[in-house]
Formats: structure tokens, sequence, C-alpha cells
């Protein structure tokens, strides 16, 4: 019996393949979703790709959706090693349209960049994945894998599963962005504590660690909340506490909450997100009206606290007064 010949597998250089990242690899990469989507553990559909994004905000190589949620999956892809521009890119895109899922492809990735995308998926704010991509040959034929470098990771220390449709911190996602642009526009900007996929979303007071809030708990209850954080968060709650009456007062027709052990002002009311879609509508539209109330009535107090325990000027931040001959000198 032959024995069949063999070939010899050997990596060759990207660009003996691609040799042009938007002409080349952006097209094949579009037409092999799956190759990319089995390494991820998720199922991807195109939507478009080279999309250019308004307002100058640049233009996606790739734009996809995850099958089944629907998720919308930003692809940035480079032949290169990872650099500052494609990173910058890539979440400029996500802030610009709203994506819920981020895929960096890159020849390989710095230390600095894996940090980043660690960084990014511990602050619960975006899922983001990092994956290299190699070329190989076989005698005359060609070969592309994809290794998954950096992902999500699940509190076991294990991949999430991106396959199932929708999980539950998509689903926060979903029910949290529309209320969080409403805020936004409202001049309420959110921070990063809770992220998009958390049960929780924060927003901004001017005078971090405290924030204003919102959460849906999985027993039922929707809130819209103030929360004193920090070395102070102590002496700004009881201060804020000192006018209990005035706020309750100006907060009248909500169920209102002072919770001492979490130091936060909460508004209530009946919602979960296992609601139906109808019933999202409608507490959203709760949160965003309440927690623009809570601001509009806790933010002029917080500004005078936050003045008043503002340290007293030192003697260096203070302009000594000059004498009559320094006067002089001076005219």
């Amino acid at each position: 019996m032959t024995t069949p010949e063999i070939g010899k597998l050997e990596p060759v250089g990207l660009r003996s393949i691609w040799p042009d990242e938007a002409r080349d690899f952006t097209p094949w990469l579009a037409q092999n979703l799956d190759l990319l989507g089995a390494e991820l553990g998720m199922e991807l559909e195109l939507d478009r790709q080279e999309v250019t994004l308004p307002g100058g905000a640049g233009r996606v190589d790739i734009l996809a959706k995850q099958v089944g949620s629907g998720a919308t999956v930003v692809i940035e892809n480079q032949l290169e090693v990872s650099d500052d521009g494609h990173c910058l890119r890539l979440l400029g895109y996500a802030a610009s349209i709203g994506a819920d899922i981020l895929v960096w492809v890159a020849r390989g990735f710095t230390e600095y960049h894996r940090s980043i995308v660690k960084w990014i998926n511990n602050t619960d704010s975006i899922n983001i994945y990092a994956v290299t991509v190699e070329s190989w040959r076989i005698g005359e034929s060609r070969a592309a894998r994809f290794h998954l470098v950096e992902s999500p990771q699940s509190e076991s220390g294990t991949r999430r599963s991106s396959s199932d449709s929708p999980n539950r911190n998509q689903r926060y996602a979903n029910f949290y962005r529309q209320v969080a642009e409403k805020l936004r526009r409202s001049e309420l900007p959110p921070v990063g504590r809770g992220g998009w996929r958390g049960k929780w979303r924060s927003f901004q007071t001017g005078h971090p660690p405290h924030f204003y809030s919102l959460g849906l708990e999985d027993v039922g209850e929707a809130r819209a909340y103030f929360e004193a954080r920090g070395e102070d968060a102590q002496v700004v709650y009881d201060a804020l506490r000192e006018r209990r009456a005035e706020i309750d007062s100006e907060l009248s027709g909500a169920t209102i909450e002072w919770q001492d052990g979490h130091r936060w002002i909460a508004l209530k009311t009946k919602a979960s997100l296992d609601d139906p879609e109808e019933k999202h509508e409608e507490t959203r539209e709760w949160m965003a009206s309440n927690l623009l109330k809570l601001r509009n009535v806790i933010q002029p107090r917080l500004d005078q606290i936050m003045a008043e325990l503002q340290p007293p000027a030192t003697g260096d931040d203070v302009d000594s007064p000059t004498t009559n001959d320094e006067q002089e000198t001076t005219q």
C-alpha cells in the first residue's frame, strides 16, 4: 500500500495572503464570520462592512449581529500587532453606535493592550474579545486560524457562552441603553460603575465618588436613588438626612426610602426584568423622570455640602498682601 504524500504545515506571513487590510482581509473576514464565531463561541451574522459612522466617528471594518440575541457586534481588524490607533477607534465605534460586543482581531497583542481588554471586561461595561489570526501553507494551499486570547470571564473564571439568546446580562444591557441615552440628553451622563451588563447603572453628580443610580432587582423592584460613597460618605449622608423633612416634602408622591446601611436615598416602584416589553417602557419612563426629579432635589444641597467640606485655603493658596513699597513698584 502506497503511503499518501503528507504536506508540511508551514506558517506564512498574513500579508502574503491578504496584502491589504481593507481591500483583502476585511472582505475575507466578512465572508468567513463562521470561523471567527466558532472561536468566540457565538453565531455571527454579517450586517455591513466598511460602515461610515455619522459625526466623523470613523469607519467600522465590520458590523455584525449575534444570531438570536440581536446584539450589535463591532469587529475591528488589523494585520499587524495591536496598536493604540486601532484600540482607540474600536472604543470610539462602541460609544458612537452603542455596541454590545467588541471583537478586536490582530496578528498579535501587546501585554499593554491585553491589559486594556481585561480592564474593560472587568468594569462590566461591555463584552470585548481579543483574537489573533494566523495563516498557514500546506503545499500550494493556504489556511487561516483564529485564536482567542482575551474574553469576558464569568465569576467561575470560565468563558461565558454567547450562543444562548439572549442571556440575562444582555437583557439588562438592552433595558438600560434607552433610558441611559435619554438621561444623557438631559445632561445626566452615565459613568462606568454598574455597567451596561449589570443590574445597576450610575450617573454623575459632579462630586465623585457620589452617584445617582438606577437599579432593577430580581425581587421585582425598580429604584432611582442617590448613593453617598467614599471616605466622606457618612458625612454627606448625615448632612442630607438633617434636611430629610424638606427633601421628603419636595419628593412627595413617590415611595421614598432612606437606607442608612447603604447611605442612599431611593425612590421605588414595582418592576422586573422579566416583565413584558410594554411594562419595560413604562419602567424606563418612571426611572428617567424620577432620577431627574431626585437630581433636581438633591443636587443643590449636595453642591452646598461639598463646598462646606472643602478644606480652607492655606497660606500657599492665598496671595500675600503687598506692601506700600511693592505697590509703588508695580504701579
